[in-house]
């Protein structure tokens, strides 16, 4: 466990370390992950012949992202009846470890069988975590189908709306209240559906094939961006956690897609995986996301598309790690102040609840991060807090961006706070701050070609590093003799 931790927190101080270069460094990184993933395919490392063969070009729903021949996924369920064996989609299986020389490594995007100390489900066929895969097409919904039958997926993710910027980006695979849906010899019926929250769909379906009946899960994000990330990652990791806990503990792979079957769907295979890392104890020594993503790409091409969603990425797990560190041990307790990173625009970025929970030590030293006390400084009658403003009242989905600079109004306010003893006859008043409000996912803009554009460049902007987010900024607790208001 301990080692797991260490691991955690010099991956929160290598980012620390990197203080005002941390955006050049995240852009330097993805330029080179993509000279990497063109250098592949030139050389032949990662081959598309399969999706190129004549009968299977019109089954890809668009032309510049097709499965690597090395890691796609063959169908063999229905072949007797002429059905072809191919379907746009990959198995992505990742292991980080200690290479030979010391330092961190990964393993090739050849099928191999990956040690379960990892955290990651293997099918029967040596098959592990996940099946990446385009939204399924009219003419392609039965092979979406076989490929949820044949390989035993109780748990499908999706990051895309059926419908975005006014194209369609996804074929309705799932059947509707009151009316099944019927593919082939494959008869789908919703049995319920509910919001997980404000963003996220949870149906659950029941399967029928030759007399046999299962259930399949669903999970939809609806408000996920064309190439951009989240609002926040809060839903994104309620989302797999959801996901892991309907999956139990089968071998079967998740299946992951949004249009294309490659950003988004990259972003979510990362954090699911980071996440069982995390809930195995089995963090490496120095663990790079980097690695993850490169180890991901040699298996789906264009996994983790954009630089914003590369950056969403690093923001997201320095959120899961602290959160781990500050909930693992006393002897972590600093490292939300020491050894987070910091970020430039953070604004759509929420602090999440699990980490105003922590309790405080009882006795210790109440203060916020951005006014800290003067060493040796006794508590006197008053103590500083910060209050972020909230979101405008009347502010809804899709009414502004994700990015941009913080106005004048966002900025913190600092104000003095009395004991109750010592107000004048006041009434009780609440002083503790507020979260900023949710702010809309990112709209991004995109034309009619825009959508996961795999062969156009790399976009910048989004996260940047000005931003600790290991300790929630806001109001302290008052010390435990103060009267609770």
């Amino acid at each position: 466990m301990s080692r797991s931790l260490d691991s955690a927190q010099s991956f929160l101080e290598r980012l620390e370390a990197r203080g005002g270069r941390e955006g050049a460094v995240l852009a330097g990184e993805f330029s080179d992950i993509q000279a990497r993933s063109a250098a592949w395919k030139a050389d032949g490392v990662c081959s598309t012949e399969a999706g190129s063969r004549p009968e299977n070009v019109r089954k890809n729903r668009y032309k510049d992202v097709l499965p690597y021949d090395q890691t796609r996924v063959i169908l063999s369920l229905l072949r007797e009846e002429g059905h072809s064996d191919y379907i746009n989609g990959n198995f992505i299986r990742v292991r980080v470890g200690v290479t030979e020389g010391g330092g961190l490594g990964v393993a090739r995007g050849e099928q191999q069988n990956l040690s379960s100390e990892f955290g990651l489900h293997q099918g029967v066929d040596g098959s592990l975590a996940y099946i990446a895969t385009q939204g399924p097409l009219p003419h392609t919904l039965l092979d979406f189908w076989r490929l949820v039958w044949e390989f035993g997926v109780k748990v499908i993710l999706m990051a895309c709306r059926e419908i975005e910027n006014g194209r369609k980006r996804c074929e309705r695979y799932w059947a509707q209240e009151q009316e099944p849906l019927q593919t082939g010899l494959f008869c789908i019926t919703l049995i319920k559906e509910k919001w997980l929250n404000e963003d996220i769909m949870l149906r659950t379906l029941k399967v029928t094939f030759q007399k046999e009946s299962r259930s399949v899960y669903q999970l939809q994000y609806m408000s996920w961006p064309d190439r951009g990330v989240p609002s926040s990652p809060d839903h994104m990791l309620a989302m797999v956690e959801e996901a892991r806990r309907l999956q139990g503990s089968g071998p079967e792979p998740l299946c992951v897609h949004c249009s294309a079957g490659c950003g988004r769907t990259g972003v979510l295979c990362t954090v699911d995986y980071v996440r069982q890392l995390l809930l195995t104890q089995v963090i490496p020594p120095d663990f790079s996301l980097f690695d993850v993503v490169l180890e991901m790409r040699k298996q789906r091409p264009a996994a983790v598309q954009t630089e914003k969603q590369y950056r969403f990425l690093y923001h997201t797990v320095a959120q899961m790690f602290c959160s781990m560190l500050q909930n693992a041990s006393p002897h972590y307790q600093n490292i939300k102040e020491n050894c987070a990173p910091l970020y430039d625009d953070a604004l759509f970025l929420r602090t999440p609840q699990a980490l105003l929970a922590i309790p405080r030590p009882p006795g210790g030293v109440l203060r916020s991060i951005s006014v800290p006390g003067s060493p040796g400084h006794a508590m006197a009658d008053t103590y500083a807090v910060v209050q972020k403003r909230g979101a405008p009242v009347g502010a809804g989905r899709g009414t502004e961006t994700g990015t941009g600079a913080r106005s004048a109004e966002e900025a913190p306010l600092y104000s003095q706070v009395t004991p109750r003893a010592q107000r004048p006859g006041a009434h009780a008043e609440d002083v503790r701050g507020t979260l900023p409000g949710r702010i809309p996912a990112d709209q991004s803009p995109a034309g009619s070609s825009a959508y996961e554009d795999v062969v156009g460049g790399a976009q910048t902007g989004g996260l940047g590093f000005n931003l600790r987010i290991g300790r929630p900024k806001g109001p302290r607790d008052p010390p435990a003799e103060w009267t609770r208001v």
